[in-house]
């Protein structure tokens, strides 16, 4: 399978381009690939970019990423493409430049839906905020598919994502073995960091839910999570950086981090590299370049629960253009499933297939 090719994006500005788009009989379509970094610029560059030309009865599907160009959501933006061109759909791909960007993704759902688009597919950048025009939007007709984040309602058609509480367990049982392993007491007092990129992230929320039930049923009693002192980077990467920095600094027993997002992790990654500190324990989230390389190092303790993003955008898509030719779904909320990698399977071939399809 092809390796993923990052969509670099400025912070200050949007990038609008288009990338080839075919059918399962070689015909060309055409993808959108847009971006926002605020509600006008949303809005300019929607608008602005051309209507993908479509042959006749070919639909056309809008895939809103949460953040366009962060590596994460480039793997589920390459699922979604190779969707569009087995499946012979028009796929127009936009996204924010920041998570916490929440009116510029307002903004392209409301264009999108003025578009007419066949379908939509969305990571909502807030599981409140984005509720009522996510309501809106499915209420219109419109199939709207949910991936990696659901919103506060089940008013929409189908959802793609990972069971994030068990996720959060199965981050916290790793972390607490590998304290185990590596000979920590558990009398000894440890202290166990968080960050998170946003606190309106059902997503978030659930994995660090997971995690800290887990922790708190299985971990030793000197064993703490530094709840009352958790930072939100709001996927701002040097902010994540400089937490990770205010930890270490702050707390004489740190002996692990959880990241349960991808800014969060290449936060604490950055850190702890830049630091040295080879003392301390870390399970993340996703499958970046900063954690590959820390990873393959060798000198780290540190794992990642991985996501099948990939398959989150393929099947994001194929939902939405099924529904949109009056089919239906048998299940509405699909697990897409998780697994956990670090430098004892990285290179396994079930790994490769996910985290460079």
């Amino acid at each position: 399978m092809r390796k993923v090719a990052a969509v670099l994006l400025a912070a200050a500005m949007a990038v609008t381009g288009l990338v080839g788009c075919g059918s399962q009989s070689g015909g060309d379509t055409n993808t959108t690939v847009a971006g926002s970094a605020g509600k006008e610029t949303a809005s300019e560059k929607t608008d602005g970019a051309k209507t993908p030309a479509k042959k006749d009865g070919e639909k056309t599907i809008y895939v809103i990423v949460k953040v366009l160009g962060n590596q994460y959501w480039s793997v589920l933006q390459a699922g979604a493409e190779q969707a569009g061109k087995e499946l012979g759909c028009n796929v127009v791909v936009i996204g924010t430049a920041l998570e916490s960007d929440i009116e510029g993704q307002l903004t392209l759902l409301q264009n999108a839906v003025s578009a007419q688009a066949d379908g939509i597919v969305i990571a909502p950048l807030d599981s409140v905020s984005l509720d009522t025009p996510i309501t809106e939007a499915n209420n219109s007709g419109i199939p709207v598919v949910l991936v990696d984040t659901v919103i506060n309602s089940d008013n929409y058609s189908a959802a793609l994502l990972t069971n994030n509480v068990e996720a959060g367990k199965t981050a916290a049982d790793e972390l607490i073995r590998r304290l185990k392993d590596k000979g920590i007491s558990e009398t000894e007092e440890a202290q166990v960091a968080i960050q998170v990129g946003s606190t309106g992230s059902q997503t978030i929320n659930d994995r660090v839910k997971g995690f800290n039930e887990y922790w708190s049923a299985n971990a030793p009693a000197n064993w703490k999570v530094l709840n009352n002192d958790i930072k939100v980077n709001d996927g701002d990467i040097s902010k994540a950086v400089g937490y990770c920095q205010d930890f270490i600094t702050t707390y004489p027993n740190l002996k692990a981090v959880f990241g349960p997002n991808n800014g969060s992790t290449v936060g604490f990654v950055t850190g702890i590299t830049e630091s040295g500190r080879t003392d301390i324990s870390m399970v993340g989230f996703d499958f970046s370049a900063e954690i590959e390389t820390m990873i393959r190092s060798g000198e780290y303790d540190v794992a990642s629960v991985v996501q099948r993003q990939f398959y989150m955008g393929y099947d994001g898509v194929r939902t939405a253009l099924e529904l949109a030719a009056g089919g239906t779904v048998k299940e509405k909320t699909i697990d897409t499933g998780v697994i956990m990698v670090d430098k004892t399977n990285v290179d396994d071939k079930e790994v490769q297939s996910i985290i460079n399809p």
